[in-house]
């Protein structure tokens, strides 16, 4: 069977703070592509709302980056992607690129980002996944077949 074949689209999530935008691009858009649809999304009235992230004005006011985890190291850092390069060559499908804003002086700021836990709140506070709660299914101990299939409807006995 030969190799399948890298997609056409690419499924990109770009995150921070408590935000996350989803675009759909073609493989072959370059990042300069990807930071004009952010700040696209950051410029709309929906995003304006919200309170915690710093406010841009143009594609200057920050930058994208990709988390680099190495093998064997539990640290984990950014690369920061410049706007020539080309979606398929440094990312793949459903990848997670990360905004770092740069301050007054241009310098770009480390990535704030919250990761939503997946846990229920009430699981969180107690520690203790399901405290309470009888996770075991109910069954009956008494179960017999019937000698007759009755089919999809069951005649009443």
């Amino acid at each position: 069977m030969p190799p399948r074949s890298p997609p056409k689209i690419l499924q990109v999530l770009v995150k921070t703070h408590k935000s996350t935008v989803f675009l759909s691009l073609p493989n072959e858009t370059s990042v300069a592509v990807v930071k004009e649809q952010v700040l696209s999304a950051f410029l709309d009235d929906v995003f304006k709302a919200i309170h915690d992230v710093p406010k841009i004005f143009g594609l200057d006011d920050f930058v994208l980056s990709r988390e680099v985890m190495e093998r064997g190291q539990d640290t984990t850092f950014y690369e920061v992607l410049t706007d020539d390069q080309v979606l398929k060559d440094v990312v793949g499908n459903w990848a997670v690129l990360f905004v770092q804003f740069k301050d007054d002086s241009g310098r770009i700021q480390p990535v704030e980002v919250t990761i939503p836990s997946l846990m229920d709140d009430e699981d969180e506070l107690s520690g203790t996944p399901g405290v309470g709660n009888d996770l075991a299914m109910d069954i009956d101990e008494t179960f017999e077949e019937s000698s007759v299939r009755k089919g999809k409807r069951k005649a009443l006995d």
